[in-house]
């Protein structure tokens, strides 16, 4: 069992702002002399020539995307080059409230930050529910394969199938729970009072995984930690891919509370890309899975407009 750290919440918040910044730092110095920062000061920005395209769009760009105009909302797919189904992940993201599909992957820089992870996956973004009285979009998973199998002629990652949700997207997730493909949960600030829901899904099956984050969220997952035994409890995001301890990597339950607020976590390139890289998928070795956590592109330059087919 991991380390569980019991300190109040608001000394520990504090105490891993200062750490995280302090390795940013270094980090950063280490691998590019030519970075600056971002007005808030605690994410890099690594600088490229005006008029060179930044590394994360060429590298989102140089996979395949397509967006499907599908029944029940948008569906987008992102395919790194030399992704190959027999080893690879099957990783659906889903988006929190006041979002859409197609918001989420512009302003969100998900292509970028899927091509950081530098997965042999498939990577699918599915329209959910962007408020708390619409519907669940898509409340079968196996809808969404079957489209996105059919748009893209291209067959789903085998090797394991990872559902990633922020936010509100924990309705989508709670409608996926008896799906037989689900193998891993990443839920980042989507335990809503949904404890239990969860809790059984990952006692249903020897090969469930669970990684969740907490920030707005901290009730219910520390709920979760006092039910289930055997969590592995981090205080704070790694501020790099090699900084997961390799208790985190193994464990079958991980626990992070977060020292981002609740939109960061998924907006500002560090905390999504370092959680993908917890699930064991096979790394592609010509994605830019050495590019330091937080560099990401500034709007319009990323690559919100990837080609289609």
């Amino acid at each position: 069992m991991g380390a569980n750290w019991h300190a109040p919440l608001a000394t520990c918040y504090a105490l891993r702002v200062k750490r995280l910044r302090a390795g940013l730092v270094v980090g950063t110095l280490v691998l590019a002399a030519a970075t600056v920062w971002s007005i808030a000061g605690d994410l890099p920005r690594v600088a490229t020539p005006p008029d060179a395209m930044h590394p994360l769009t060429a590298a989102a760009k140089a996979g395949r995307h397509v967006r499907i105009d599908a029944p029940h909302g948008a569906i987008h797919v992102w395919i790194p080059p030399g992704y190959h189904a027999d080893t690879g992940a099957t990783i659906l993201y889903l988006h929190g409230y006041y979002d859409d599909a197609d918001s989420a992957w512009t302003g969100h820089h998900l292509p970028e930050q899927f091509a950081m992870s530098a997965l042999n996956a498939m990577f699918i973004v599915p329209e959910a529910p962007s408020g708390a009285k619409p519907p669940v979009n898509y409340p079968a998973l196996s809808e969404v394969l079957r489209l996105v199998e059919g748009e893209t002629g291209v067959s789903r990652g085998m090797a394991l199938t990872a559902v990633v949700g922020h936010s509100g997207a924990f309705r989508t997730i709670a409608a996926w729970l008896d799906e037989p493909l689900v193998d891993q949960l990443v839920m980042i600030d989507a335990m809503y009072a949904n404890e239990e829901a969860i809790e059984a899904w990952y006692r249903a099956s020897p090969r469930h995984r669970l990684i969740t984050v907490g920030e707005d969220t901290l009730q219910w997952n520390e709920q979760l930690l006092r039910d289930v035994a055997d969590v592995y409890v981090m205080d704070r995001v790694p501020p790099a891919y090699d900084l997961w301890p390799a208790e985190a990597k193994l464990a079958r339950a991980v626990y992070v509370r977060a020292q981002f607020a609740h939109m960061p976590l998924v907006t500002d390139g560090v905390v999504l890309p370092a959680l993908l890289r917890l699930l064991p998928v096979e790394l592609l070795a010509d994605e830019p899975w050495h590019y330091p956590l937080g560099a990401l592109p500034q709007l319009p330059d990323a690559a919100i407009d990837a080609p289609g087919d």
